[in-house]
């Protein structure tokens, strides 16, 4: 852990009134946010941020958790990357918890804030939905979170198959991340499933015989 705050980013809010500045500034170790644009249309152009992990001292947290709920927008700063602005936008959900830390009296509180899209990514939350946000964009990942949010017929041996299949139909979009490879896949649950189905046809997945009389046959899904 030597060295760990130089692996860390911050995020920071700002609020300027007539008389008053307040600023709060915490330590960031986890984000996942769209790509900012290449050449935005606006100066300071803010991009959505789906998760952001931070973690500080019971003001501090207070504080941000406040703006979140109030849909401000923040400076997120990542080392070796230029300074950015995010939002999380409507009804984003806010998970807290406290870590003890040897040698600290008080403990720290740690804040994990994820937006409506990535939220949806549960188990039956939005089954029309068009674009998946993931935090990890592993092949095992990635089928796994699928399959949970669409009631996918798979199996884990398709992973690697299934992930390359979908860079090869350009479904795979890479997202900004921090200590982490979020990607978002694009197409609804239809479309996955013509996927796999094509796959099983032309024998580049297969079922095994054990596994096929408890699983629903693709075409009847």
């Amino acid at each position: 852990m030597e060295n760990a705050h130089l692996r860390m980013g911050k995020l920071k809010f700002v609020r300027q009134t007539r008389d008053t500045i307040t600023e709060v500034s915490l330590h960031m170790d986890r984000l996942v946010a769209e790509k900012p644009a290449e050449k935005p249309t606006e100066p300071h152009s803010a991009v959505q941020i789906h998760l952001v992990s931070v973690f500080g001292g019971d003001q501090e947290v207070g504080a941000i958790a406040a703006a979140i709920a109030d849909e401000q927008r923040f400076q997120i700063s990542l080392p070796g990357r230029a300074e950015l602005f995010g939002f999380l936008g409507e009804k984003a959900v806010m998970y807290r918890a406290s870590l003890q830390i040897p040698g600290r009296k008080r403990p720290v509180r740690h804040l994990a804030a994820v937006s409506q899209t990535l939220f949806g990514t549960t188990l039956g939350a939005d089954g029309q939905a068009r674009r998946t946000i993931l935090y990890d964009g592993s092949p095992e990942f990635v089928l796994h979170r699928l399959a949970l949010r669409f009631g996918l017929p798979a199996l884990p041996e398709w992973a690697e198959w299934f992930r390359t299949d979908l860079d090869r139909r350009g479904l795979v979009e890479e997202l900004l991340g921090f200590n982490c490879s979020p990607v978002a896949i694009k197409g609804t649950k239809l479309r996955m499933l013509r996927i796999l189905s094509t796959g099983i046809k032309r024998k580049l997945i297969a079922v095994p015989p054990e596994v096929s009389a408890y699983i629903l046959p693709l075409e009847a899904a």
